[in-house]
């Protein structure tokens, strides 16, 4: 075989069945390293082109226009069917690039670096960020005394920061101020990153961010004296009926009920305090008195419904004569006292804030309820002027859940997906849990976040979380804080009162009971209170989904209109019911046997859930619809793995068609199916193992679990069932080599040959091996005759779509399906027909060429060219390439196709104007459409050029190829010339090969005015770029040297440390034995 030259150009189709062929390493990025030539089109290059082999560590320099950049020629051979690549010959001592181990960390490859070593890439990234800055970085300072804390100033943004631009001063300030990089200012590195997070948790979610402008917005209008107008703002009307105290200006503080004290508290001032629990001593409601308007009392949420004679209200005490004191003050407690001069209160609009209200004592008039630093609540004058907080955010309590932190939701999932114990889990377990999901849907308002984004997260809490970036898990520290509250033992359950809320969710369980109709089930839902209707039992939630469900198209638009708003408001609410949600205390209860809901039940309710979006016409229902069946479907997956014995084979179908995580399911729904399928009949599987087919191969144990039952007794089934499961297994790509072993006798002649064609094909394209697939050709495809024409051309071009794969395939049946298809090809789309001929073309050719394909390419002209005239640019082009691949078989329709296409050249892109070029040149240079396309180029050539259409390297390309047809075109080749001797500077290496290849040695080639002063700049141009290579070669390898020298004085000095380490170890114990033995 003939040696192939330093560069040559390859040219190959790839179909959907035929991939290129070629395990390439791209880690210089500029071209491909083909580490390994695989089955595919680049193997049948080399079978038709010997001479030009592309072989084992020869490099790919260009793909079509893509030239220096391997991430484009990578796109360019993903999204393009025909290829056209300039490849070079591998040196004599050039090998496989190996790669520099290391670890990825903050979106950079670290050489050499060991996972996990923190301190150390903090310490090099810390000194390399203070020498190229000059000076420490700036330190965050904490709030002055009054004042709230400035989390832009914090984070180094403006107020009108995107999400891109936090996310990005949050990574650069977490590497900044790492407590292990400041190893003798530890103390000063935690404060800065305890603010930086803080400023980070309340800016990067919408929902805090929001009310944390509006409280900057309030203050500035406090500072300047601006006042909002309040007269029609009514409390009664306004105020929740549960809410929160949080003091203006200090929004991550509200006051606490904690041993029937006032408490005002930060979430880091109550550590270890469980989330709900904190909020929970935060819940107040008034009772509205009607002597005045806006009377009222202020009392703890337990004790509001107890009447105006009963209750712990907030009292306060002054002293007889106070009235008229500016200076008075009170301090305020709870206590079951009624008098009204000591616990009534009047309630106004804030001045200065929306959503804020004030409390004056209604017998003491000028005293407000205010908040004095650092944490006293007291009734005292001065509101607008003083220092005290006169004014309070009364926070709805239904919304409590925004101010859960991040941590707080991964704690949850981590704790969900077993790292309750402090184990390990994987990230993207954690990314994948319905919580966390909700949680960036719900309160982010974004996806969620990327690996990248988690690492960020996990450094700034180093504390409360060990993140392993080499196996991309985590865990909760052990000895951090979210382990300690974890372990923390629960406060025990109160035996009197009863809680409200669990007196009205008893209450509306039994209303939605007794609803015995879709419009009365409406009015119960519409009329309930959010909290309480999320509070329900699940399983109360089965009868109203059901009621729902009812098909309601009969409707008066009124009612429909509740119908609508009731079901959007319980679909909404269904997930946090189930106890999926965010905020939400059935976690707590989920595994209580009386709350739980069986596979059954659950199956049910995706169903109805599935019912109501399918009565949605309108689409005004489907955000709501996919969070409620997230939620079931994430509930299904647990209860398959909590309860196996629930799975049913009725239901198994259905099961498998619901989108459930099958990646963490499948195991355990195979191992509760293998006791159910001992005695199935053939063919009773059929609809489920087809179903679990399709899901891939993370269902992989489900398909083989079924795959295996079924081929049991698959020898006693009809040929068109065993075909069906046969189909279903081969297709799936698991249980390929037992598939291949039921092709044989006595099953193989019963199975349908449509069928046993799609069977064959399926297994090629997985790769099964020629042995296994041999036999079932040899028995009946090889010797099908004219039988084989009564498959459909689909299934006969997808088995020959293989062949270039498969050597059996091209063997046994390329030819019997070229003669099949010859019979029939009138009913051949003309696309289907060009492929076919190409693959044939390619992968057969001189003496060996079949029967068949001797037939199909007599008769292809025959049938095409009448079709030709309607044929879109895309079909034509695509005839042309496959007629010109077998050229000495197809020249007339060639001729014909190119006929047609060459008219509608100027509506044509450079790129396939390029490909017709190379599918015609077999007719030779001579040839009136080949004549016409040279003038062409060289009419487009001689115009303006978008350097975008046709770079340097691609009028390079062309050179090549028109010198080995047409050397005599001397007006293309000058204006060729031309056009390079312009742009010679920015020729490529492959622009430079292609050059070399159409003038070997700079004389030989085609001649042509300019040619001399062409090949002149050329290698000026080369010489050029040589001698840049050359000197970033020696810089190169000037760093190499210097890296080299820095690791052998590290090792000198650490071989040093430990000799002096040994030394000193050996002086101690001389000073022992000498003790000793004195």
């Amino acid at each position: 075989m003939a040696t192939p030259p330093k560069q040559w150009m390859v040219t190959v189709t790839l179909t959907d069945k035929m991939r290129l062929g070629v395990d390439a390493d791209w880690s210089d990025g500029k071209t491909l390293y083909i580490k390994n030539v695989l089955a595919g089109a680049v193997e049948h290059w080399n079978k038709q082109n010997p001479s030009l082999a592309v072989g084992t560590g020869d490099r790919i320099l260009s793909v079509n226009h893509a030239k220096g950049d391997a991430q484009a020629m990578v796109r360019e051979i993903k999204e393009k069917h025909v290829l056209q690549m300039l490849c070079e010959k591998a040196a004599a001592k050039e090998s496989q690039p190996v790669g520099v181990p290391g670890m990825v960390r903050a979106g950079e490859q670290i050489p050499g670096m060991p996972p996990r070593t923190v301190d150390v890439l903090l310490e090099l990234r810390a000194k390399a960020a203070e020498k190229e800055s000059g000076s420490t970085p700036a330190r965050a300072l904490p709030p002055e005394d009054g004042e709230p804390p400035n989390h832009y100033q914090v984070l180094g943004i403006d107020n009108k920061a995107d999400d891109a631009a936090i996310k990005k001063s949050y990574r650069k300030l977490v590497l900044t101020w790492h407590p292990d990089k400041h190893p003798s200012e530890r103390d000063e590195a935690e404060v800065q990153i305890r603010l930086i997070n803080l400023a980070y948790e309340c800016i990067s979610n919408p929902l805090k961010r929001q009310s944390y402008d509006q409280m900057l917005a309030a203050l500035e209008r406090k500072k300047l004296g601006i006042r909002l107008e309040t007269q029609f703002i009514k409390p009664r009307m306004s105020i929740p009926k549960e809410f929160m105290l949080c003091p203006l200006g200090y929004s991550d503080k509200f006051v606490r009920v904690v041993d029937n004290v006032l408490l005002v508290q930060t979430r880091e001032q109550a550590p270890g305090i469980a989330f709900q629990e904190f909020f929970q001593a935060a819940k107040f409601s008034l009772w509205w008195l009607p002597e005045v308007n806006n009377m009222c009392r202020l009392r703890p949420r337990e004790t509001a419904g107890q009447g105006m004679d009963g209750g712990n209200n907030l009292c306060f005490d002054f002293r007889p004569g106070d009235e008229e004191e500016p200076t008075a003050e009170a301090s305020c407690k709870l206590r079951e006292d009624q008098d009204s001069k000591k616990c009534n209160l009047i309630v106004s609009a804030s001045p200065f804030s929306q959503g804020a209200f004030r409390f004056e004592a209604a017998f003491w008039p000028g005293r407000h309820l205010s908040y004095r630093r650092p944490g006293k609540i007291l009734m005292a004058g001065k509101a607008d002027s003083g220092s005290d907080s006169a004014d309070f955010l009364l926070v709805d309590y239904s919304t409590a859940y925004k101010f859960m932190t991040t941590s707080e939701v991964l704690k949850g999932a981590c704790e969900s997906q077993g790292g309750s114990q402090g184990d390990y889990v994987k990230l993207s377990d954690i990314r994948a849990d319905l919580s966390v999901r909700l949680y960036f849907q719900q309160m982010l308002g974004s996806a969620v976040w990327n690996n990248k984004d988690f690492e960020t997260f996990f450094e700034g809490h180093y504390d409360e979380w060990d993140f392993d970036v080499k196996k991309s898990r985590v865990r909760m520290r052990p000895d951090g804080p979210l382990m300690a509250s974890a372990s923390a033992p629960a406060a025990p359950a109160p035996a009197a009162p009863v809680p409200m809320e669990v007196e009205a969710a008893s209450g509306l369980t039994d209303r939605l009971r007794c609803a015995n109709s879709q419009s009365s089930t409406v009015k119960v839902l519409l009329a309930a209170n959010g909290d309480d209707l999320a509070r329900l039992p699940p399983n109360a939630a089965i009868p109203v989904l059901n009621r729902l469900a009812e098909k309601s198209s009969q409707l008066p638009p009124e009612k429909l209109a509740s119908l609508k708003a009731a079901k959007r408001r319980f679909l909404i609410t269904l997930p946090v019911l189930l106890g999926e949600g965010v905020f939400s205390i059935k976690k707590d209860r989920r595994r209580d046997s009386d709350v739980e809901l069986t596979l059954k039940e659950l199956l049910g309710m995706e169903k109805s859930v599935a019912n109501i979006e399918r009565e949605d016409t309108e689409k005004e229902l489907g955000t709501a619809c996919k969070g409620a069946r997230e939620s079931i479907v994430e509930l299904m997956g647990a209860r398959i793995r909590d309860a196996p014995k629930e799975v049913t084979i009725d239901g198994l179908s259905e099961l498998l068609a619901l989108p459930l995580n099958w990646g963490t399911v499948a195991a355990s729904l195979a191992e509760a199916l293998t006791p159910l399928l001992q005695k199935q009949k053939p063919g009773a599987l059929l609809q489920p193992l087809r179903t679990a087919a399709r899901l891939g191969k993370g269902a992989a144990p489900v398909v083989e679990c079924l795959g295996r039952t079924e081929l049991r007794g698959i020898a006693y089934s009809d040929g068109a069932t065993a075909a069906e499961i046969l189909t279903a297994l081969a297709e799936s790509g698991l249980e390929t080599a037992a598939v291949a072993s039921k092709l044989r006798p006595p099953l193989l002649p019963r199975l349908p040959l449509p069928e046993l064609v799609s069977i064959v094909a399926a297994l090629a394209e997985h790769g099964l091996s020629d042995d296994l697939l041999r036999p079932p050709l040899q028995a009946r495809v090889a010797v099908a005759g004219p039988g084989l024409a009564t498959v459909p051309p689909s299934r006969l071009l997808r088995l020959a779509a293989v062949a270039p794969r498969a050597a059996c395939v091209a063997e046994c049946a390329l030819g019997a399906i070229a003669g099949a298809a010859a019979a029939n090809l009138e009913i051949w789309p003309a696309e289907d027909v060009a492929e076919l001929m190409l693959i044939v073309a390619t992968t057969t050719s001189g003496p060996t060429i079949s029967p068949g394909a001797k037939r199909l390419f007599l008769r292809v002209g025959e049938v095409l060219i009448p079709q030709l005239r309607k044929a879109s640019r895309t079909v034509l082009l695509k005839v042309v390439v496959a007629a010109g691949a077998a050229a000495s078989s197809c020249r007339e329709l060639l001729e014909a196709a190119a006929g047609h296409i060459v008219t509608k050249l100027p509506d044509m892109k450079p790129d396939q104007v390029m490909l017709f070029t190379q599918g015609v040149l077999p007719l030779g240079g001579s040839h009136q459409v080949v004549v016409r396309l040279l003038s062409y180029w060289a009419q487009m050539l001689a115009g303006p050029i978008d350097s975008r259409d046709l770079t340097p390297d691609d009028i390079a390309q062309l050179a090549m190829l028109l010198a080995m047809v047409a050397p005599d075109h001397g007006l293309v080749f000058q204006v060729i010339g031309i056009r390079l001797q312009e742009a010679a500077s920015r020729l490529t290496e492959a622009g430079h090969s292609a050059l070399d290849a159409a003038f070997p040695g700079g004389a030989g080639g085609p001649n042509f005015p300019g040619k001399e002063n062409l090949i002149s700049a050329l290698a000026e141009a080369k010489k050029k770029k040589q001698e840049e290579a050359e000197k970033k070669k020696q810089e190169a390898l000037e760093r190499q040297r210097k890296k080299e020298e820095e690791e052998e004085r590290r090792k000198q000095e650490k071989s040093e440390k430990k000799s002096a380490k040994a030394a000193r170890t050996e002086r101690s114990r001389s000073r022992s034995r000498s003790r000793r033995r004195s």
